[in-house]
């Protein structure tokens, strides 16, 4: 059984690959639909793109902002979508000048941030960690009623739109992960330096418990992510299903 201490650490490493796979399937759907419907690839990215715009938004502007406070030119700022030459598609970029590993993995990070937050604020309007909370727990009861009581919340339809842009955004891209190497090596280095140095079993007991429950409630967050997604991506793929019965078409994923 895995100790309590590193319960978090387990449930947010689940939580993340959950996320990434449900996140392409859910995305590959709709980008398969808007391609079925319009048999254009540009118009269908233009229209997956316009989708996920306010979750683009907040990504692109958590990058401006953080450049900001630590005092980093910006050089560039698009909204605009690009595919790129390896194929995949870019919904946004901030630029900004190179600077010191610290403030660049800190501007890369500040999506994910920023978007943990304002999920924490949707999930208390939708009850979604408390629905997580409850499957943890294995307590379904709790969980098929929060679930059927959605519909019935203020503004539900909104308040879900936005959480799937911005769980849909606001994991950090191969770029805005470039300088984190540098960063977890020097984490690797000083853990090292601190069990060769005898204070492992003193930052076991002081300090995993507490960063456990941070990256607990993190957890919660990213599980809430996978749950919306999850909540699409059923319709998603039997509507895609429909239309290619229908349109007497058939898409082959490469």
């Amino acid at each position: 059984m895995l100790n309590n201490n590193f319960s978090g650490f387990l449930i947010f490493l689940i939580c993340l690959i959950l996320l990434i796979a449900v996140q392409r399937l859910l995305h590959r759907e709709i980008q398969t639909i808007f391609l079925l419907l319009t048999r254009n690839p540009k118009i269908a990215l233009a229209l997956f793109s316009l989708i996920l715009f306010p979750g683009v938004f907040l990504h692109e502007f958590s990058h401006w902002i953080m450049a900001i406070l630590l005092r980093v030119p910006v050089k560039r700022v698009s909204l605009i979508p690009q595919t790129q030459k390896d194929g995949r598609l870019r919904l946004g970029f901030v630029e900004t000048k190179a600077t010191d590993f610290f403030r660049d993995s800190l501007i890369g990070l500040a999506p994910f941030i920023t978007g943990c937050l304002v999920l924490t604020f949707i999930g208390s309007k939708l009850a979604l960690v408390d629905m997580i909370k409850a499957v943890l727990i294995g307590n379904y009861e709790i969980f098929s009623t929060l679930f059927f009581q959605l519909p019935q919340q203020i503004d539900f339809g909104i308040w879900f739109y936005l959480a799937f842009c911005i769980s849909s955004t606001m994991l950090p891209s191969s770029s805005d992960r470039e300088s984190w190497y540098v960063i977890l090596i020097g984490i690797g280095i000083i853990l090292g330096i601190i069990l060769i140095a005898g204070f492992g079993d003193w930052m076991i007991i002081n300090l995993t418990p507490k960063l456990n429950i941070w990256i607990y409630s993190v957890s919660l967050i990213l599980a809430s992510s996978v749950f919306v997604h999850l909540v699409l991506l059923l319709p998603s793929g039997l509507f895609r299903v429909v239309i290619a019965k229908l349109m007497g078409l058939e898409i082959s994923h490469k």
